[in-house]
């Protein structure tokens, strides 16, 4: 962070962090399961116990509380033991995900610069200083006292930081208060697991959504289900929610869909059904309905609110007006609609949608200037402007809208495509690029070379895929002579968007095998057309539609 101090949430309630909150969970429910890969087991005294060894012995190797310790780890047990013994050695925890690109991760390490990073024998290779290789950090906690380690810190000290595309091209840091993730110990509504409550851990610990997944869990006495590191096959999925009884799913809206379409057994048997990220659509959402026992959520949160904020439970009738509210706030949390001027909006109008309490991140990492433009203060309180529009409605509920810029969401992401663009644009010989969003969930670039350049678009896809996370590389790339512009000089997306409808001959299909195969990929990428040799990841698909895909030709 800057020196430059960050006004946290001055009225704040929850006044418990993170690691004390668990301890007092853990202590509640010593006896009961907390955690499993489906091999081993612990329950939440023995959770406790391992994690108050490991905070030892990063205690004893020098750090001290509010320095920053990277996990860089596949998903495992040891991720969120690490994580737990982290904060309770009042460190800062920040995630990598080991499947991003390095460039990607090295940019994260550079602007976080963690005093150690804890890496798996696969990654033990990086080029990073402080590297601690898990095996060892485990070796060690074996033989150190699994009594406290009695370090406190404040409900207002950082815990993580967790990475967001940003437009200048640079990830940017969330720098998130233990308050805006212990909140959920003791203040839910409307949606209230508990220690009868079994997750299934599936967002990458990386993203802000896995939070939902994690802390809603271990904060409360669930039992929580540690999914593969790489999402399974569709069936494989189901069998695992069916197998291990999973009564709280916290779903990707894509994901969300297919399960509905393939398996809607398991939204049958879970208590809760939470759907984020997207606009649901309202023929999944009725189908859910008509099989689920428990509630369907529609649910909101971003990165800068420490991810869950305000639940829906949905209705029959909501989906015969075709507007699905996100509902109130959680407990500790404000959400208001306001106008340029921050004024609050009547019922029904249009506006921001602006955030306050307990949820509130402290501020973006080495960066006071948006720090500054994004969290404002308006009549004493400390704002969040999430650049979502949004109504209220009569009953008070918020209504989602759409976006005040131009960030994209791209399978439950938010992406800045500004970050795609500038990194298109570092390639030898782009003068400009465009990222949009297509249709299939997917992002189209766009770029014009340099006088007297050519760019080969299949080598800048490869060059794009070895620097940004999946989620951010164009499905395809299109070199065009220039852009259109429109009155205002201005690049003309509305028309580049209209050469995407465009259609292009292909081959016939040689066999019925060839057509099915063709037309199943065409369908499941929203495409009018796919050629027999086009290769998929050269069309840009994305792990959830390669579940998709297998789902549909299985």
């Amino acid at each position: 962070m800057t020196s430059t101090p960050l006004a946290g949430a001055p009225n704040a309630v929850t006044t418990e962090t993170i690691a004390t909150a668990f301890v007092r969970t853990a202590r509640e429910h010593a006896f009961r399961e907390a955690i499993s890969d489906r091999v081993t087991t612990l329950t939440y005294g023995e959770l406790d116990a391992l994690t108050n060894q490991i905070a030892w012995v990063l205690a004893g190797r020098g750090l001290h509380p509010g320095q920053r310790i990277g996990v860089h780890l596949e998903r495992s047990l040891a991720t969120y033991e690490v994580f737990i013994g982290a904060l309770k050695a009042g460190l800062v925890v920040v995630p990598f995900n080991p499947r991003h690109p390095f460039d990607h991760k090295n940019r994260m390490h550079t602007a976080a610069a963690p005093a150690i990073t804890v890496v798996d024998a696969d990654h033990g290779d990086i080029p990073w200083p402080g590297r601690l290789a898990v095996d060892e950090l485990l070796a060690a906690a074996a033989t150190s006292p699994a009594e406290p380690v009695g370090v406190e810190v404040s409900a207002e000290a950082p815990a993580f930081i967790l990475f967001t595309s940003g437009s200048t091209g640079e990830p940017k840091g969330v720098v998130i208060a233990h308050r805006g993730i212990s909140r959920v110990s003791r203040y839910l509504t409307g949606y209230t697991p508990g220690p009868e409550d079994r997750f299934l851990q599936l967002a990458q610990p990386s993203f802000a959504a896995s939070t939902t997944d994690i802390w809603t869990c271990l904060l409360r006495g669930g039992r929580l289900t540690v999914a593969p590191q790489d999402v399974p096959p569709l069936s494989e999925l189901a069998r695992l929610i069916v197998s291990e009884r999973i009564t709280v799913l916290n779903l990707p809206v894509g994901l969300f869909n297919l399960l509905v379409e393939h398996h809607p057994e398991t939204i049958a048997q879970a208590r809760w059904v939470i759907v984020s990220g997207d606009f649901p659509s309202s023929a999944h959402l009725r189908r859910a309905l008509e099989v689920a026992r428990g509630d369907v959520l529609n649910a909101f949160g971003c990165t800068e609110n420490s991810a869950l904020t305000a639940v829906h439970k949905v209705t029959v009738a909501d989906l015969t007006t075709g507007e699905v509210p996100v509902g109130r706030p959680m407990p500790t949390v404000e959400m208001t609609v306001r106008d340029e001027q921050l004024d609050e909006c009547p019922p029904g109008q249009i506006g921001e949608l602006c955030l306050a309490g307990d949820g509130l991140a402290l501020g973006y990492l080495n960066d006071q200037e948006l720090t500054d433009r994004k969290f404002v203060h308006r009549d004493g309180v400390r704002l969040l402007r999430t650049g979502d529009l949004a109504k209220r409605t009569a009953d008070g509920e918020i209504v989602l809208a759409g976006r005040t810029d131009q960030m994209l969401k791209v399978r439950g992401f938010r992406v800045e495509p500004r970050h795609v663009e500038v990194t298109a644009e570092a390639y030898q010989g782009v003068a400009r690029a465009v990222a949009q969003a297509a249709p299939g969930d997917r992002l189209v670039l766009w770029c014009v070379p340099l006088p007297g350049h050519t760019v080969d678009d299949r080598a800048l896809l490869a060059y794009l895929r070895q620097r940004l996370p999946d989620y951010m590389v164009p499905s395809t790339v299109t070199v065009l002579e220039s852009f259109p512009l429109n009155a205002n000089g201005k690049v003309d997306r509305r028309a580049l968007a209209g050469r995407l409808a465009v259609q292009q001959g292909v081959p016939a299909a040689r066999d019925e095998l060839a057509e099915t195969v063709r037309s199943t990929v065409a369908a499941v990428l929203e495409l009018s057309e796919v050629g027999l040799d086009e290769a998929l990841l050269d069309l840009g698909v994305p792990s959830l539609h390669l579940i998709d895909l297998g789902a549909r030709l299985e």
